[in-house]
């Protein structure tokens, strides 16, 4: 019986938080000047060498964060990303925000990692990090997003707004004087 509610609730999956984009708008410049320092680490590695520049920003942007698949797709009620997450997050370790044109996926745990080679092996603490920002192709209402956590994959449904909706809310806004 454990058993079987656990694997129930795996199959249902774990919410994620969803926050407000200004709250992950540090996360993503904090990511942002990571990436820059690293991409600095390069170019003065090859000795100043200029031209290189997009080269290097690519190379940072890889050795900081993990890749991960990632299908954005549209219906006539939602739009839906499905994301398989590398380095087993956990709910807790994501956060996700949605604007009505815009969603971002951020991430970081902590893995082990056991390294070795000449020397006896031992144990390191690794920084594994996703970030994704996606540009929506309709708008979306933010209030009605989930986020779900199954397995390793990461699954958003953000139901978008009707033409009424935009109406009504542009309707609002000119009679509140905004």
């Amino acid at each position: 019986m454990k058993g079987q509610s656990a694997t129930k609730r795996a199959e249902a999956g774990t919410p994620v938080k969803i926050v407000l984009a200004q709250d992950l708008a540090n996360r993503v410049n904090e990511v942002h000047e990571m990436i820059a320092r690293r991409a600095y680490e390069l170019f003065a590695g090859r000795g100043g060498e200029h031209g290189r520049d997009l080269e290097d920003w690519l190379q940072a942007e890889s050795d900081l964060l993990q890749v991960c698949r990632h299908d954005l797709r549209e219906s006539a009620e939602a739009v839906f990303l499905h994301a398989d997450l590398p380095c087993s997050f956990t709910a807790d370790q994501l956060t996700v925000s949605v604007e009505p044109r815009h969603l971002i996926v951020s991430g970081e745990t902590e893995l082990d990692v056991i390294c070795g080679g000449h020397e006896p092996a031992h144990t390191e603490k690794r920084t594994q990090r996703i970030l994704r920002m996606h540009d929506l192709p309709a708008v979306v209402d933010p209030l009605k997003v989930t986020a779900t956590l199954k397995g390793e994959t990461l699954e958003i449904m953000m139901p978008k707004i009707t033409a009424e909706q935009q109406c009504e809310k542009r309707t609002r806004g000119a009679s509140s004087g905004r």
